[in-house]
Order: C-alpha cells, then sequence, then structure tokens
C-alpha cells in the first residue's frame, strides 16, 4: 500500500468539526513521526498551536491501538 500525505492534514475539532486546511509541520523529526504513524493505522493527537493567524502542529501523542 502506498500512502501519500501532500501538503495538509484533517483533523477532527473538540467540537467534533473537521479542520481541513492545517499545514504539515516543517519540523523533520514531527513530520517523519505523523507519516509512521498514519501509515502504521496509529490513533494520532496532535497539538495546535495558534498565533498571530497562524496555526502549526506543535505535539504528537500516539493513542494506539497497541
Amino acid at each position: 500500500m502506498i500512502i501519500n500525505i501532500i501538503l495538509y492534514v484533517s483533523l477532527l475539532t473538540e467540537n467534533g468539526n473537521t479542520k481541513d486546511d492545517l499545514r504539515l509541520p516543517t519540523d523533520e523529526n514531527l513530520l517523519t513521526q505523523i507519516k509512521d504513524g498514519f501509515a502504521n493505522g496509529k490513533d494520532l493527537v496532535v497539538s495546535v498551536m495558534s498565533a498571530m493567524g497562524e496555526e502549526q502542529i506543535c505535539a504528537l501523542k500516539d493513542i494506539g491501538p497497541e
């Protein structure tokens, strides 16, 4: 199976809506963790920081499946 994440990630917000315009992080370590987790079917929780009209994924937590 080939998995390709282009430029954006889709998130489920706290109120149940989706956010489809969040760019992938530029930090290579964090980006690799997201891509690997996605490729392995992991459930990931990301922390998003917002400032001055910009949003960025700043942390990642793997919550399963185990």
